[in-house]
């Protein structure tokens, strides 16, 4: 039995997943957040909840685990807030980098990652193998170098892994009906002596229009030298044939309806979605605070 720990569980997705593979038993969920623990303490009552902040809990009082989830806070990361990026940049004398309390706090929870795995290999229970979960942003954190060259150093070979989650091809759960651009950092012992066959859960099947065959989709980047990025933006998926030219394809999807019950009923809104967008007149501005949504 291969024992499990999930930093930053959330409402225990990351525990659902790995409780489904054979062997694995999670013992150990830790958030911030009081309803996020409560209700993965719903989900799994057999594990024990550490609720509080992890960046000043005694992590090392924590149990030592052979497998490791963390999905350290990504809002202060990415840049959909609306907010000129900072973390890229050194700050310069004048402070004009720095990043607020609040975000550099958040950024800080990455390091609780390293800590964690120090504190079992102190104990003489290294950490076996584990996953880093976040937003790609992170990748261009001006720090990222030092946080997973702190993790190879403890004795991990490491893979920088860009997924969207409708192409991860799951065994034992269902697929993720939705398109969400993720950055994975996979590590594992070196004293293992082997690596993981990266080929077998990384290339989704897809259809080759020329080839007239389903094939093991490879993820191609657009710029050789980017290792991150979101679907179709930064990188596509090609045939491995070359008679096709290695010709783009599109990975096997399923669609949003496949997580609804239909036989669930609703209640309608009401709204028409028609009435918050009125068609301007090609004369004149709109008056956008004229028309508002019930």
């Amino acid at each position: 039995m291969l024992t499990y720990v999930d930093f930053f569980a959330g409402l225990g997705g990351s525990s659902f997943g790995a409780s489904q593979v054979p062997g694995i038993q999670p013992i150990l969920a830790a958030n911030h957040w009081d309803r996020a623990i409560a209700s993965h303490a719903v989900n799994f009552p057999t594990v024990d909840h550490f609720q509080g902040d992890l960046h000043a809990a005694d992590v090392p009082g924590f149990p030592a685990a052979d497998l490791f989830w963390a999905s350290p806070e990504c809002p202060q990361w990415s840049n959909a807030r609306g907010k000129q990026r900072d973390f890229d940049r050194q700050p310069d004398l004048f402070g004009e980098t720095l990043p607020d309390p609040a975000a550099d706090r958040s950024r800080a929870l990455m390091w609780d990652v390293p800590r964690y795995l120090e504190s079992c290999a102190a104990r003489g229970r290294p950490v076996l193998a584990g996953v880093v979960e976040n937003v790609i942003d992170v990748r261009a954190w001006d720090l990222w170098q030092s946080w997973r060259d702190r993790i190879r150093l403890l004795g991990y070979d490491t893979k920088l892994i860009a997924l969207n989650s409708m192409h991860a091809t799951p065994v034992r759960t269902a697929f993720a009906p939705q398109s969400r651009d993720r950055l994975y950092l996979a590590y594992w012992c070196r004293s293992l002596g082997r690596t993981p066959d990266w080929d077998k859960w990384l290339r989704p099947s897809a259809w080759c229009p020329t080839c007239q065959t389903t094939v093991r989709a490879v993820q191609a980047f657009k710029n050789l030298r980017r290792d991150m990025g979101r679907y179709r933006s930064q990188y596509t998926y090609r045939c491995p044939n070359t008679a096709c030219r290695n010709a783009i394809v599109e990975p096997v999807v399923h669609p949003a309806a496949t997580a609804i019950d239909w036989a669930l009923s609703g209640t309608p809104s009401g709204i028409d979605p028609r009435a918050c967008h009125p068609r301007p007149s090609p004369a004149s501005k709109p008056d956008w605070t004229a028309t508002r949504c019930p």
